[in-house]
């Protein structure tokens, strides 16, 4: 470490987020309790008209092994971290995989899921405006198979290898 930014990086890294709330506090934007023990019935929290829907896709994705809970509030988030950290505070209580949806931001926690299947699935669903949609692109994306990438490395490196002998064979016979 040459420089302080460089030890500045390194805590930053180990770190891992910071949350814009502070330990055990709630966000005032929406009404962390009633989202609490609306979860426990169902997995779902969300107003009347998108129940149904979500309920579906919590459904479905427990269909396909994935312990999925969905938040939807339409109050207003104050900035993109919240709902990551709401996100958070409820994998905290339930595990799983919290999905949290507002107007203007999605977020995401997972027990069993890593960060950058969730950022995928995130960019994902911020495609789809309706949130019932929005959540089963999120399901979908994170628990859709994905190629073997160890197998395609090594296949691909076992063939370069055979490439290259039968490149230096063919090689030493010209020169004989």
């Amino acid at each position: 470490m040459d420089n302080p930014d460089d030890a500045v990086m390194t805590l930053a890294r180990e770190a891992g987020p910071i949350p814009s709330l502070g330990e055990d506090e709630v966000p005032q934007w929406l009404d962390f309790p009633a989202v609490v023990a609306d979860l426990a019935d169902d997995g779902v929290s969300a107003p009347e008209p998108f129940v149904e829907g979500l309920r579906t896709v919590v459904e479905e994705a427990a269909d396909r092994g994935l312990d999925l809970k969905v938040v939807y509030t339409e109050a207003p988030a104050a900035v993109y971290t919240d709902a990551r950290d709401v996100a958070t505070f409820l994998n905290e209580e339930y595990g799983g995989t919290i999905l949290v949806r507002t107007p203007a931001f999605i977020g995401s926690s997972s027990d069993t899921i890593p960060r950058h299947q969730l950022e995928a699935g995130q960019d994902a669903a911020w495609e789809e405006f309706d949130p019932v949609a929005s959540a089963a692109v999120f399901a979908h994306k994170i628990t859709a198979p994905t190629p073997p990438w160890g197998a395609v490395t090594a296949v691909t490196l076992v063939l370069a290898l055979v490439a290259m002998v039968a490149f230096a064979i063919v090689l030493r016979r010209r020169a004989h």
